[in-house]
């Protein structure tokens, strides 16, 4: 029979390893997660690149595809379609004729085949039924992409979002936002920690089935799981910023300080000389031109021409308070200001779905990084 102590000790030492490996974590994701220090407030995003881009840069990796979506839809390209059925299907369907640029197409077709077989045409068939379209071929059905229910093509949508944030990361490095080697170093003392563990943790594993000691081996077993849990909560690879991403990260930083600013009181912020989107005679300010409010009024009074003014800032904001984690007062004042209503309300919900998404993205990319590194120390095994 195994004695207590050493089962203790095992999981103390199991504890002791996850705690290192959480050091770590803490330590990549406090750089991942910070922006520069912007000493200009910014009224507007940044003028080149995209939202993914801008996710990417501000290292709101696991917001982004939930910004993108709700930029589509604010701006009218797609409309987010929901069903209260126990699958709790979400759908995203394409205007029909709506303007999309190539990497907007490329983004929402990574939730579908372009061409499906038979039994996934029938799939998404009865899937498009339980949010209530019912057509009886795949030719005849809108363009609808499932994010959760039956017509979501998970295996599919994994490999084509990974392509896709991997073609992202290579535009920013072609467009001079990015080095090219991202940084990886926590990855790789993580997956050393990990494989360590795994190591010597089969090895104490057969032991403890040769000795029958059962409990010794579940306790190892519990030790590298808890050091893979660990792992999991690393940050991907950190992009490498050149000057000129630098400066892409300051106007996002700005961004973000008047958005700050304008959450905390946004009236007298947008009534300030600092601010305002027009002056009193109804000029736009530069806040306002860089936003590209229409010159000309077109409310009939100073009033009304505010509220219009204020849903157009929302309106082109609101994907970014999502990547500043500031959504909430802009949800409800879009809501305040009659933007759409399912937009608002399912923010929440998409929020859920697509961060769980890049979170399993993540996931498969830290499991490629041990592969690679298993692949490493066995080639250099095999030198010698």
């Amino acid at each position: 029979m195994t004695d207590p102590s050493v089962i203790i000790g095992f999981l103390l030492i199991g504890v002791a390893l996850a705690s290192i490996g959480l050091l770590i974590v803490a330590i990549s994701r406090a750089a991942a997660h910070g922006l520069p220090s912007s000493r200009v407030v910014e009224y507007a995003p940044p003028p080149t690149g995209s939202i993914f881009e801008h996710g990417l840069a501000a290292r709101a990796d696991r917001r982004v595809l939930t910004a993108a979506v709700i930029d589509l839809a604010v701006r009218g390209r797609i409309r987010v379609l929901t069903a209260r059925t126990r699958r709790r299907a979400i759908a995203i369907e394409v205007h029909a004729g709506a303007s999309l640029t190539p990497e907007e197409r490329d983004f929402l077709g990574a939730f579908r085949p372009a061409a499906m077989r038979p039994r996934q045409q029938q799939r998404h068939l009865r899937a498009l039924r339980d949010i209530g379209i019912a057509v009886d071929r795949p030719e005849s059905a809108p363009d609808v992409v499932f994010l959760r229910g039956r017509g979501a093509f998970r295996g599919y949508r994994r490999r084509r979002l990974t392509e896709f944030f991997d073609a992202t990361r290579r535009r920013m490095t072609a467009d001079g936002f990015t080095r090219r080697a991202p940084n990886s170093v926590h990855l790789v003392l993580l997956s050393l920690l990990f494989l360590a563990v795994l190591a010597i943790g089969l090895v104490l594993m057969l032991g403890a089935a040769v000795e029958g000691e059962w409990l010794g081996g579940v306790a190892v077993l519990v030790d590298v799981a808890l050091v893979f849990w660990v792992l999991t909560l690393a940050p991907p690879p950190l992009l490498r910023f050149t000057d000129r991403g630098q400066e892409l990260r300051r106007h996002l930083s700005g961004l973000r300080d008047y958005m700050r600013l304008a959450e905390q009181d946004r009236l007298r912020m947008l009534q300030s000389p600092e601010g305002a989107l027009r002056t009193p005679a109804g000029a736009l300010t530069p806040g306002g031109a860089a936003l590209g409010l229409r010159p000309q009024p077109t409310a009939g009074d100073p009033v009304a021409q505010s509220a219009l003014d204020r849903f157009e800032l929302i309106e082109r904001l609101l994907p970014y308070a999502i990547l500043f984690r500031q959504e909430r007062a802009w949800q409800r004042e879009f809501e305040h200001l009659g933007g759409a209503v399912d937009v608002s309300q399912n923010m929440r919900v998409l929020g859920g779905t697509l961060e769980g998404v890049v979170v399993v993205l993540q996931a498969l990319v830290i499991i490629g990084q041990i592969v690679r590194a298993v692949g490493g120390i066995l080639s250099l095994f095999g030198r010698h």
